[in-house]
């Protein structure tokens, strides 16, 4: 692995002389792990959720995004609405890489929007590079992943790219490549006193489909599961804590997997807020119940695993060695004509999935 200087091209290295077995113990590998405070090390991890699967992370001076669709259901990119969101993000943060999880209009329709109004790197699926570079993002600004290439984004922040899996529908079973290409991102954050840990992806099929090699291409892009079991021993983490995986329907199929597996101990469950209308500024327009998921709420509780779902677009979280607690975000909320706390200010109504959001073959 190397260091990557921000504004440059990333140079990945694929994490391919680790062993392809997958971490089971519960024992977290970092629970005793202290590190004594160095200049530039951060502190924590803050989070700001603004939608479907948008999630702004700052950790320390390294500011990410993910995904950023804020225009959705708009079919092309909104550079008004990305401005403005833009302008609201950095009250409390800065923006020093772009991932995308998936090309799909709900989750990429605004990328290359923000690749060209931050000019930073830009780390997704080929497919997605080049229709970047097509809307003006310049080439040596795109960085094409496969899958298994492991990220210093700074030196105390490690980041592996996961080559997972879309989701399918109840009953249904994806192709031999998988669909569209997907990716998860397994974080490693050292901070004074305990390495953070978190798994993050904004689509993903359960079950059988994590065990399921497939092959991109003619090449063998692996099982999502043994895929994120390499990259776990590649980063010397036998668990990872916290876990933020999509879509908003059917995610017991991938918790029945991935919690006795890694035994993460909080779920943030995203993919929220796309069905029915999507207006950023109105705020979430139907809440996420509990009750609509009981098969995933069962998982959880033999588990001990906490569920933290957002209450509005802009919630705000800050993840350190004391765990995770919600914070205030007003200054931005109050930018976009969002409340300060709780849904609105337009009302809310019921999801438009109700009663679909967990199938009877779950």
């Amino acid at each position: 692995m190397q260091d990557i200087p921000r504004r440059a091209v990333l140079a990945g290295i694929p994490a391919t002389a680790v062993a392809a077995t997958l971490a089971t113990t519960a024992t977290p590998a970092h629970a005793d792990d202290h590190y004594r405070p160095q200049r530039g090390m951060p502190r924590e991890i803050r989070m700001t959720w603004f939608g479907i699967t948008n999630w702004h992370y700052q950790i320390g001076d390294v500011g990410i995004l993910l995904d950023g669709a804020v225009g959705y259901p708009a079919r092309t990119p909104d550079p008004a609405v990305v401005q403005k969101v833009r302008t609201a993000l950095a009250k409390t943060g800065t923006i020093d890489y772009i991932l995308l999880g998936h090309q799909h209009g709900d989750h990429s329709v605004d990328t290359p929007e923000w690749a060209k109004q931050t000019g930073v790197p830009l780390i997704a699926s080929q497919a997605a590079c080049e229709e970047a570079i097509a809307y003006g993002v310049p080439r040596s600004q795109c960085r094409p992943v496969k899958g298994g290439e492991v990220f210093h984004l700074s030196k105390h922040v490690e980041m592996h790219v996961i080559k997972w899996v879309h989701s399918v529908d109840v009953g249904e079973t994806s192709g031999p490549d998988g669909g569209i290409e997907t990716f998860g991102f397994l974080f490693k954050v050292q901070t004074p006193g305990k390495t953070l840990t978190m798994f993050l992806s904004d689509s993903g099929a359960g079950g059988a489909e994590l065990t399921k090699e497939h092959i991109v291409g003619g090449e063998n892009r692996g099982a999502p599961l043994t895929n994120l079991g390499k990259a776990m021993r590649a980063a010397g983490l036998q668990t990872f804590e916290l876990w933020q995986p999509g879509p908003e329907s059917r995610v017991v199929t991938q918790a029945r997997v991935i919690v006795p597996t890694f035994r993460p101990t909080t779920l943030m469950p995203h993919h929220i807020g796309a069905r029915g209308g999507f207006n950023l500024f109105g705020g979430l327009h139907y809440a996420f119940d509990p009750a609509e998921v009981p098969k995933l709420m069962k998982v959880l509780a033999d588990f001990d695993v906490t569920l933290v779902p957002p209450i509005n677009y802009f919630d705000a979280w800050v993840y350190d060695k004391r765990g995770l607690r919600s914070v205030d975000n007003s200054r931005v909320k109050r930018a976009l004509g969002l409340p300060a706390s709780g849904p609105g200010p337009n009302p809310q109504g019921p999801n438009p999935r109700s009663g679909e959001m967990e199938g009877p073959e779950d």
